[in-house]
């Protein structure tokens, strides 16, 4: 779907809490004409946002991220600077999506105290759709200390516990928005039960699927490379029993792992390219001379928002590596 205006993403939220509203009564609510809501109107149906006449509205969803987020705290003692960020693969990857221009979905857990407000402010700003945000208060919202010592680490302390109440039982509360989208991409840090029960329902509503944070190595260890919903992202080095610098030259081996039930594997080879091997195809996709070398995170990103647009995996990758400038393309 195409990027939404302010008044329009206002609109849309007055749509949703009364989908039986009038144009009148729109426009006295929006402080605007009569004739500017019908326009208004007309754009979301243009994009896909309203079905019908009747405001029925288009609730299925684009890219979909489960994960965790936590508050990342570093001290240095040298220069005495405390710095404080968001952090967690759930929380960065939701931030890495929204800046396509999308609205990504978060499932997550925050506690209701002041850190998860400062992590929920965050992603609200970048755009992220936290509306599946699991607010628990059980557990203070997840944190990361570490101290410095120049570059060394003295100490680290982390509390995790709120990121342990993400289990089956809540997924399955966001059962509805889980089974309605294109893409899911799941934070490999959690717990095999999670992973195992979101694979059963992206395998049950054929969602695209692929993890963040994860080697290739423990894909394979988990037997994840036989779902044909999943693609993967990984470095060259990660290859099994590859070694070579040529990336054409690991085509067997992107062919062998592919085949035992991928929909697609992305290798990324340092400051090259990247390669992308298919039940259909094995080809090597160069980095653009202005782009330079990419971080999976933003590779990953790239390929889930050409994917959840309804591409297949060459164009999706390609536009991940800004070798096309077909952006409006991948919204519609």
């Amino acid at each position: 779907m195409r990027h939404l205006t302010k008044r329009e993403k206002e609109i849309l939220a007055c749509l949703k809490e009364d989908p039986l509203v009038s144009q009148d009564e729109l426009a006295a609510k929006m402080k605007i004409s009569r004739s500017a809501a019908a326009v208004h109107i007309s754009n979301l149906m243009r994009k896909g946002y309203i079905l019908g006449r009747g405001y029925i509205l288009q609730e299925r969803s684009g890219v979909l991220i489960v994960g965790k987020s936590w508050l990342e705290i570093a001290a240095y003692v040298n220069s005495r600077e405390i710095s404080i960020s968001c952090g967690g693969l759930g929380c960065e990857m939701a931030a890495e999506l929204a800046g396509y221009n999308i609205a990504p979905i978060l499932i997550t857990v925050l506690g209701q105290d002041e850190s998860g407000d400062q992590i929920y402010n965050y992603l609200l700003k970048k755009g992220v759709e936290l509306r599946h945000v699991i607010r628990s208060g059980d557990c203070s919202t997840a944190k990361r200390l570490h101290v410095f010592d120049g570059e060394n680490v003295l100490y680290h302390l982390e509390d995790m516990r709120i990121t342990q109440t993400l289990g089956e039982k809540e997924l399955a509360a966001c059962g509805e928005i889980i089974k309605t989208a294109k893409v899911l991409l799941i934070d490999a840090s959690l717990s095999s039960a999670e992973i195992k029960y979101l694979l059963k329902l992206a395998k049950s509503y054929d969602i695209l699927t692929t993890f963040v944070g994860g080697s290739l190595d423990w894909c394979l260890r988990q037997d994840f490379c036989s779902y044909p919903q999943v693609f993967l992202v990984c470095w060259n080095h990660e290859l099994p029993g590859f070694s070579g610098e040529d990336p054409e030259s690991c085509f067997p081996v992107c062919r062998e792992i592919v085949g035992r039930g991928l929909a697609a594997l992305i290798v990324i080879f340092d400051e090259q390219g990247v390669v992308l091997a298919t039940p259909q195809e094995a080809v090597y996709l160069p980095f653009s001379p202005l782009q330079g070398m990419s971080s999976a995170l933003s590779i990953s990103a790239g390929i889930a928002v050409g994917l959840a647009a309804g591409h297949g995996f060459r164009f999706a990758v390609r536009r991940a590596l800004g070798r096309t400038q077909a952006t409006d393309a991948c919204e519609k």
